[in-house]
């Protein structure tokens, strides 16, 4: 049985009644608001590190190691929740690892040292780990095929949207106050979304367990030709996406002129273009189709990109913001959803293979992007990130005819 039929029944029996799709609908809002917090707390820190190198009398460069040392647990971690999940229950994993990432992040607004501080932020890295991909498999358990795709979208619209909140309330936080105050705020925030959980966990009789051992988890991915084809096209995605994207800041601030604050509304109106992805998937994909989906996503990722480079004004960047939040938010949804049926016994492996290829995507990305960007320039580094999507919405073509066989299977 579905345990958010549990919750349901349970609120019918208190005199309140409630449909299973109103309960999935609040659970949903619940864990995004999960990820809307730990996108917030990853991102809020980089606009403070001046502040917090001040704080600290280091310098800006030893102050940017806290966000490596968030970072790199945060990947690599994500390979060991996937298992777990799917040994000891998702919601149990959730409410765990957000539990311990809220009393980690209000730590970081008491130490006193910049060791400890370093200590706790790659601590919050890898409890953060245990959230977003977790989630993702549990979206995968409760949703069909049908509904999956807007359920994923809107979930990653409101992580979305914690990332760019993170820089903007940063950026205000660095400004007028403390950086202190922003940590304890962001861990005392999941309060209410692990009441909420501990709720669902309690109302959650049935738990599902592992019907596979892990030796042969991860074979069947080794073996599947589709499982391939899903981690190499999100590594794809992170790289060529983050590879230009990383940049566009700077080339809003030395090629435009805009202040740091301009900087960050703009990534609001980036995240106001994933929002309203989000909402538009369902009735864009009853037109097109789900293989489609990626290609489409790739090719606006391509636009948005080639409107900033041909056109450098504000409100091409502007413009450009918008299209890639629309693009990205079509293309990795989908992508998203066909990877949580890659392996139904261990979704939350499956899952987690995922996000470490898009996490080593988007690692290495910017890497790339910004070599290209000192040696050759801003407009050479936009041209090459535009003509790299265009050729994923090429690479994406063979999802059509494997969606084919697998209807015909």
């Amino acid at each position: 049985m579905n345990p958010i039929h549990n919750v349901a029944e349970h609120q019918v029996h208190q005199g309140k009644p409630m449909t299973a799709n109103t309960a999935k609908q609040r659970i949903l809002w619940v864990l995004g608001v999960g990820a809307l917090l730990v996108n917030a707390d990853n991102r809020a820190i980089t606009p403070m590190l001046p502040a917090i190198a001040e704080v600290f009398g280091t310098t800006a460069s030893a102050a940017a190691l806290l966000v490596t040392a968030y970072s790199i647990p945060y990947g690599l971690f994500q390979l060991a929740y996937g298992p777990l999940a799917d040994r000891v229950g998702k919601v149990k994993t959730i409410l765990c690892s957000l539990c311990l990432f809220a009393l980690g992040t209000i730590a970081c607004g008491f130490v006193d040292s910049y060791g400890w501080l370093l200590a706790l932020r790659f601590i919050t890295g890898m409890f953060a780990a245990g959230i977003i991909p977790t989630t993702l498999a549990l979206i995968g358990d409760q949703y069909d095929l049908a509904e999956r795709p807007r359920a994923i979208a809107f979930f990653m619209s409101l992580s979305t949207t914690g990332q760019a909140l993170g820089i903007a309330v940063g950026g205000v936080v660095a400004q007028f106050a403390s950086y202190r105050a922003l940590f304890i705020m962001l861990g005392i925030m999941a309060v209410p979304t692990l009441w909420a959980l501990f709720m669902q966990r309690k109302r959650d009789a049935v738990q599902q367990v592992e019907t596979l051992p892990l030796r042969s988890r991860y074979l069947a991915l080794l073996r599947s030709r589709r499982a391939w084809m899903i981690y190499s096209l999100v590594f794809l995605e992170g790289f060529l996406f983050f590879a230009g994207f990383t940049f566009l800041g700077v080339y809003g601030v030395d090629n435009l002129h805009l202040s740091y604050l301009a900087i960050g509304l703009l990534t609001v109106v980036y995240s106001a273009g994933a929002f309203i992805g989000s909402r538009t998937i369902t009735w864009v994909l009853q037109r097109t189709g789900a293989p489609n989906m990626p290609i489409l996503g790739s090719l606006l990722m391509a636009l948005g990109f080639a409107v900033i480079w041909v056109w450098p004004s504000v409100t091409a960047l502007s413009i450009g913001f918008i299209v890639l939040g629309f693009g990205f938010s079509y293309c990795h949804s989908t992508l998203q959803t066909y990877a949580t049926d890659l392996l139904p016994q261990a979704r939350a492996t499956a899952m987690s293979v995922f996000a470490f290829s898009l996490f080593l995507g988007s690692g290495l990305g910017p890497i790339a992007g910004g070599w290209i960007f000192d040696l050759y320039g801003v407009d050479t580094m936009l041209g090459t990130t535009t003509v790299g999507l265009v050729l994923l919405s090429m690479l994406c073509t063979p999802l059509r005819k494997m969606s084919t066989r697998t209807q015909a299977g």
